[in-house]
């Protein structure tokens, strides 16, 4: 008895993590900041109103138990057939919110100031979760929240696990994401190219790697690799998101 409480007590935390997890999406928006002009910074700060950018980035995961913004639940997301490509498609997924969030953002005298605070939300937080490749998963499992593993015995599932379960394993710090990789000046420029599709592909990319986790334990070398990508991809999503912020609060 005691052991299936402890089982659906690791579910349901499992099931709670929706996307890079607190840290992961905290590691992100001080990525973003260390690449910010200091104006872009406190313009940013001011629609804020006083949210840290750690809880900015990790508001739509803690508003997840208000039923009036149940409709938000979709928005994390865009599951896509394997052997297709990523698109923008109608509806409520992660692509189609954040190419509107950024048209928004590109007329924003039309919005008020709590909607701007909004939309910055929408940024911190599926910028980060865009970048997590299971995100723009496969439908057959609902990006991979279906596919069960264990590592170092304990169960979980694939989602979780690269949302914090690999994370919290290896420690990942923002220094290790802040100098996962050296960027010239032109890499730099092509990164910031803003285009959420591209990103989208860019993640969908890395699904081999993701399901390459081995049966029926995950090895520790998988978890090791899978660390340096989840390392670049947070540093990636930082810079991206600056890039965005910079277009719309600079001035």
């Amino acid at each position: 008895m005691k052991k299936i409480i402890i089982s659906a007590i690791f579910l349901l935390i499992a099931l709670r993590s929706f996307s890079w997890g607190n840290k992961g999406h905290a590691m992100v928006a001080q990525v973003a900041f260390s690449y910010l002009d200091e104006n872009t910074k406190k313009n940013v700060l001011a629609y804020l109103d006083g949210m840290s950018i750690e809880e900015a980035a990790n508001w739509m995961d803690e508003i997840k138990g208000d039923k009036t913004l149940d409709h938000m639940r979709a928005y994390h997301y865009a599951n896509f057939p394997k052997g297709t490509k990523a698109a923008d498609r109608e509806g409520s997924n992660i692509v189609h919110v954040l190419n509107n969030t950024i048209i928004e953002l590109g007329a924003k005298d039309k919005l008020t100031r709590e909607e701007i605070k909004t939309r910055i939300l929408f940024l911190f937080h599926l910028i980060g979760d865009l970048h997590q490749p299971l995100h723009v998963g496969y439908s057959i499992d609902k990006g991979g929240n279906t596919v069960q593993l264990n590592y170092r015995s304990q169960g979980t599932n694939l989602h979780s696990f690269w949302d914090s379960g690999i994370i919290s394993s290896q420690n990942i710090t923002l220094a290790d994401c802040l100098n996962s990789k050296i960027y010239t000046p032109q890499e730099l420029k092509e990164i910031r190219i803003v285009n959420i599709v591209s990103w989208s592909e860019e993640s969908r990319a890395l699904l081999g790697q993701v399901y390459d986790y081995g049966h029926p334990k995950v090895k520790d070398k998988y978890v090791e690799e899978s660390a340096k990508t989840i390392k670049l991809q947070i540093q990636k999503a930082g810079i991206r998101l600056a890039a965005i912020l910079q277009l719309f609060f600079k001035e």
